[in-house]
């Protein structure tokens, strides 16, 4: 039976570096109080939308306990227990502000409130909010014919300090949308990639190994978690209480701004502190000016103990480099694809001066795919591209595919630069993963491809960097241009690659070559 996983993370050591804990912690039992219904568009109401990403619903669903969901009884009427997670912008929270959600059984006249309550959020950039519905909807009780036809609408909110009201229109744009869920959906939303701060977190793990989840941008935010058993030597106490504690040390560069926090919190025992301590994830926004942060830690005790423990890269610190802001024209739209899982925003370290159509041979595809895997019933779907590099009047820096595409999420076009990975001598590698299934931290995604191009990037013996290009003059390539001559069928691990014939026209800049 699927069950909603209460905020659970669910991580492989393959994927530790890309997975963040999901926030903890208990929303406080309260009872729901009748509430006015959204009143968007009205000319004297005081409600508005936001979609621009200051609150957004991230999963709700029933909680699980036992063999089946937490139920709440009166009176022989059983309800489920639903939990939600809602994230709020650290940088755009109002100040005075207070989350909550309004909720009701569709086709009820009558709109409930609950508040939402702050637990930790491992988000950089994002501060989470948990909270319960259960009065006045469906349950083990409910008829069968009931449950079949029941939905659940719900839409998060902030009440802002003059009564005015700022609903989260974030997944639903439409002013009379909500989020409605029911027996077709297990009565559970999930995450989708919407919102997502501008965040990397570096993992110092207990191995050893040091790993960056996401992409560290100047402007956004850094999230640090630190493996408490790296430096396990000083657990002083003082008249059995703990002395101790483990800090980081975060200085970013060229601007020298410094920060020290603790990374430890301690498990307490009906209010007093034990000397047993947890992680502590902590959150720094990225000076403007950033290009590089370094890091160091120290374990100490006090109360007296002289026990010191340093972990500093023996004495070197840790060091990251920082990339520019997110909209900078370097990192808009770029990702290395070296996967089929889905690219890493990225960004070049410099600026493309110009572009042109590549005339003399400078690239050519020689390989082109489309591929779908679906290890466990979990699908992913990609497109993969060998680009095969000439002579350059200049330095090769890289090689790369550009894929315009419609999102269905928000039924936008959008349009991306992968950036391949050296494949053998004069060839790269490159991709684009227009499928993604939401499992061990990757976003759910359906991407429909328009059409792609693909490209090198050459500094010049000037020291000017031209973008050449094989894109048929601007004109790229469809979907047909690369599959509607026939393709040839490869079985690779879980599912399959089809590959472009030679007849393909996307194979066009090669035969000229020849």
């Amino acid at each position: 039976m699927p069950t909603f996983l209460r905020f659970l993370g669910v991580c492989s050591a393959a994927l530790l570096s890309a997975c963040a804990a999901a926030p903890t912690g208990e929303p406080a039992e309260t009872h729901a109080v009748a509430a006015q219904a959204p009143a968007l568009g009205k000319a004297d109401s005081t409600d508005s939308a936001d979609r621009g990403c200051q609150l957004v619903l991230r999963e709700v669903g029933r909680t699980p306990a036992g063999d089946g969901y937490a139920k709440q009884c009166a009176g022989g009427v059983c309800t489920w227990v639903w939990s939600g997670h809602v994230d709020v912008s650290m940088d755009a929270f109002p100040q005075g502000a207070d989350v909550r959600v309004l909720y009701r059984l569709s086709g009820d006249t009558q709109w409930w409130e609950v508040p939402a309550s702050a637990v930790p959020s491992s988000r950089p950039g994002q501060s989470s909010y948990l909270f319960q519905v259960s009065e006045h909807l469906v349950g083990p009780t409910t008829g069968e014919a009931e449950l079949a036809v029941a939905r659940v609408e719900l839409i998060p909110f902030l009440r802002l300090p003059d009564g005015r009201r700022l609903f989260d229109h974030n997944r639903r744009k439409g002013d009379f949308d909500v989020y409605s869920f029911g027996q077709a959906e297990w009565f559970a939303l999930g995450d989708e990639p919407v919102c997502q701060a501008v965040a990397g977190t570096i993992f110092f793990q207990d191995d050893w190994q040091e790993n960056v989840s996401g992409a560290l941008h100047a402007g956004g935010w850094l999230g640090v978690f630190y493996d408490l058993d790296r430096l396990p030597l000083c657990r002083g106490t003082h008249n059995g209480y703990p002395a101790w504690d483990t800090s980081a040390t975060v200085q970013f560069e060229p601007g020298g701004q410094l920060t020290e926090a603790s990374v430890r919190d301690l498990v307490t025992l009906n209010g007093t502190p034990t000397n047993t301590a947890v992680e502590r994830q902590i959150q720094l926004k990225i000076p403007g000016d950033a290009t590089r942060v370094k890091l160091w830690f120290h374990n100490w005790s006090g109360a007296g103990s002289s026990c010191d423990a340093w972990d500093s890269s023996y004495g070197e610190n840790y060091s990251f480099d920082v990339l520019p802001p997110v909209d900078d024209a370097r990192c808009k739209h770029v990702e290395s694809w070296t996967q089929i899982y889905g690219g890493k925003p990225t960004c070049t370290p410099y600026a493309v001066d110009e572009q042109h159509e590549a005339t003399h041979c400078e690239l050519h595809v020689n390989g082109f795919g489309h591929g779908f895997e679906g290890h466990y019933g979990i699908p992913f779907e990609w497109l993969e591209a060998y680009v095969v590099t000439g002579t350059q009047d200049g330095e090769l820096l890289n090689a790369g595919m550009y894929t315009r595409y419609t999102d269905a999420g928000d039924a936008e076009t959008h349009e991306r630069y992968s950036l391949g990975a050296v494949a053998g001598a004069g060839t790269y590698k490159t991709g684009f993963t227009y499928r993604s299934t939401g499992v061990q931290s990757l976003p759910t995604y359906t991407h429909s491809v328009q059409e792609v191009a693909f490209f090198v990037d050459v500094k010049r013996p000037s020291g000017k960097v031209v973008r050449l290009w094989q894109s048929r003059g601007g004109a790229n390539y469809g979907w047909d241009d690369a599959f509607g001559a026939g393709t040839i069928t490869q079985s690779i691990p879980y599912g399959n690659m089809k590959w472009a014939v030679d007849g393909a026209t996307i194979f066009d800049a090669e035969k000229a070559c020849e």
